[in-house]
């Protein structure tokens, strides 16, 4: 029986990088093959909780996708 391929995805904002933050996506890689990372755009935090990012989207994206955990980076919109 062949194993199957699990591709997971988890969303957040990710400002102000924190162990928190590290464990969502430790956890998250736990459970499949390759984690897909959704980093919320500024507007979209800035609609959503009426605040605006400390941290800019693009510099969030790099810190995300430098992870070691994770696989792939996306706007989340």
């Amino acid at each position: 029986m062949q194993k199957k391929y699990i591709i997971g995805y988890t969303a957040g904002v990710y400002d102000l990088f924190h162990i928190g933050h590290l464990n969502i996506l430790k956890n998250a890689k736990s459970l499949c093959d390759k984690l897909i990372v959704g980093v919320s755009t500024d507007e979209l935090v800035e609609n959503y909780k009426n605040k605006t990012p400390i941290i800019p989207y693009n510099e969030r994206v790099e810190i995300i996708r430098s992870n070691k955990y994770v696989d792939a980076v996306t706007p989340q919109e």
